[in-house]
């Protein structure tokens, strides 16, 4: 009896418990769509001599970003046709950008983002036969940017550098950390505040007697390089003289309006740029050898600075070789040694700062609608592999520039 009582009552709290239960709504549970997998294939080619060779036994590693930061690596290696494979989230959210070192030098692929539906994707590592010979190395233009401040002159330089050969230029000197000097700067006596801007990053560079050196290599093509520093003035005046540390194609140099630049010689004045920021003097020369030393004078010194430093570099970025505009506008993460990919709203921003330029005067068409072009390229893979969340302006969407409408970019 009491056993039956005892059932009884266990079965009418069982009734209650779930009649309250009832009266109680649960909230339906978010289940997350499931990331679908895909690869990334690629090969690995030696380009030295003319003709593409597969390099087999090489590591290859592949960094994932998400929102251009660094979320996972993973590694891999090439068989003997050179060809290599990773299985990886097929997200639009993320980029992928493959990496292998080879013999001294260091090779990223283009970034490589998934389209909606797309399960697969192709990506090649071009490598190159190392060289120690620095006659591999030259600059195609070299331009010297000088903005009074207070107390000080901060001078910003802009490079490119050309290597024409079928080699990677890894240096010869070799460091006790193990790591290559390829590039060594000097700077003008009194230097200080240097900061490096895009194309050096601070994994890579050290401190040298009078100056700094690079242990980046560098690879068959072009390389852009920027850094700035301060020189000390007084009395309204400043002097500096930088010896230029390369065989260099040209030299440009650019005053600020606020203050009167003159320059010596190898330097010969030349037609001022206008700018949004005002009418700048300008010096250049052709043809100059390592050791040629560039002499300035600034007179007429305001005290307080008169341009703002971003949109002064931005502008002239474009006129050193239009392929620099981009670096200077986007200041990436240089401390891991490692860029992030190239982000949609900064390439529009480069678009604008080299459209400005353009109706300005101060970059020739050719090279303004090479680099527009390059530009306008990568946009577009970006915009198609993501979806947008706003419509820029059309001028900067690669529209022609209001007051070019007469020119085809």
């Amino acid at each position: 009896m009491r056993r039956a009582l005892l059932f009884i009552i266990a079965a009418d709290a069982a009734l209650l418990l779930a009649a309250g239960a009832a009266a109680v709504p649960v909230p339906a549970l978010s289940v997350p769509t499931p990331v679908p997998s895909g690869t990334i294939n690629g090969t690995v080619q030696n380009l030295t001599g003319g003709k593409a060779t597969p390099v087999a036994g090489q590591t290859v590693t592949l960094t994932t970003y998400v929102d251009n930061a660094e979320v996972d690596r993973a590694t891999t290696t090439t068989d003997g046709s050179g060809r290599f494979s990773f299985s990886v989230a097929a997200d639009p959210a993320r980029t992928y950008v493959a990496n292998v070192k080879y013999k001294g030098g260091d090779y990223d692929s283009p970034p490589v983002s998934f389209k909606a539906g797309e399960r697969a994707r192709e990506v090649t590592l071009r490598v190159y036969e190392p060289t120690t010979n620095p006659s591999a190395v030259r600059v195609n233009v070299h331009h010297v940017i000088v903005e009074p401040g207070e107390g000080v002159v901060r001078v910003t330089e802009l490079l490119v550098f050309a290597n024409p050969t079928d080699r990677t230029y890894i240096g010869a000197t070799v460091r006790q950390d193990g790591k290559r000097e390829t590039l060594r700067f000097r700077l003008p006596d009194g230097a200080g505040d240097i900061s490096y801007m895009e194309g050096l990053m601070e994994c890579c560079v050290f401190p040298a007697p009078g100056g700094f050196v690079d242990t980046m290599d560098v690879k068959p093509g072009t390389r852009e390089i920027g850094f700035s520093y301060t020189v000390p003035s007084r009395g309204g005046r400043a002097m500096l003289i930088r010896t230029l540390d390369f065989p260099t194609d040209l030299v440009e140099v650019f005053g600020d309006p606020t203050a009167r630049l003159t320059a010596a010689a190898p330097l010969a004045a030349q037609a001022p740029v206008t700018t949004e920021q005002g009418t700048f003097s300008r010096f250049s020369a052709r043809s100059l050898a390592p050791g040629t030393a560039i002499s300035l004078a600034l007179t007429g010194l305001p005290l307080t600075r008169s341009t703002s430093r971003r949109l002064l570099v931005a502008a002239f970025a474009g006129v050193t070789a239009a392929a620099l505009v981009y670096p200077f506008v986007r200041r990436g993460s240089r401390r891991s040694g490692r860029r992030s990919p190239l982000g949609r709203e900064e390439l529009i921003d480069a678009i604008a700062a080299l459209d400005d330029l353009y109706q300005a005067g101060g970059i020739d068409e050719a090279a303004y609608r090479r680099q527009r072009a390059r530009y306008k390229r990568r946009l577009r893979e970006l915009t198609a592999s993501a979806p947008t969340t706003a419509q820029p302006r059309a001028e900067r969407a690669g529209e022609v520039p209001p007051a070019q409408a007469g020119k085809t970019p």
